[in-house]
């Protein structure tokens, strides 16, 4: 059992350092068409008084991408919104405790929404869902988001794992 959870920690590691990569460009290509989305928006509106068409839908699923493409790159980095009023209070011991609790209940959230996302996305297929007015197919976005969460959910176990054997990274804190 101990060889079987050090192999897929390691199988983790590397894939992680791979999908990093990846997902920094990918939400770095989505907040580049997002931004450009948004100025010929803006400027068809006030200069030819003319909207780009969509560009409500568009947004929409971009931002979506955006979000859950950042989602795995921030528990990877430990980068998430802390409030550390009283930590330099807690003893160490208790601190890892704390984080490695913290990180369970996190992977056990997003395993059970990253299931529950997946379901939608599989009714949404079987419905042949598309945006209102751009008629683009929501289903692919949906999975995307489902995927993402359950990227993230491995990520905070495989944290769990390396706390417990005192391991940090580069990229961590």
């Amino acid at each position: 059992m101990k060889s079987t959870v050090i192999m897929v920690v390691r199988l983790w590691e590397q894939a992680a350092m791979r999908f990093e990569w990846l997902l920094k460009w990918f939400a770095a290509a989505v907040l580049f068409v997002l931004m450009m989305v948004t100025c010929v928006d803006v400027l068809g509106r006030y200069l030819f008084d003319s909207p780009l068409v969509g560009s409500v839908e568009i947004t929409e699923l971009l931002l979506g991408c955006l979000i859950f493409s950042a989602l795995p790159l921030i528990t990877w980095r430990k980068e998430h919104i802390i409030v550390d009023l009283v930590d330099n209070m807690i003893p160490s011991r208790v601190k890892k405790l704390r984080d490695m609790f913290f990180n369970l209940c996190i992977s056990g959230s997003l395993f059970i929404i990253g299931g529950k996302v997946w379901q939608l996305a599989g009714r949404a297929a079987s419905y042949e869902e598309v945006t209102e007015y751009l008629e683009i197919p929501v289903s692919y976005f949906i999975y995307f988001i489902a995927v993402s969460c359950f990227l993230t959910a491995i990520t905070a176990l495989v944290l769990v794992i390396t706390r417990l054997v005192d391991k940090e990274y580069e990229n961590q804190e």
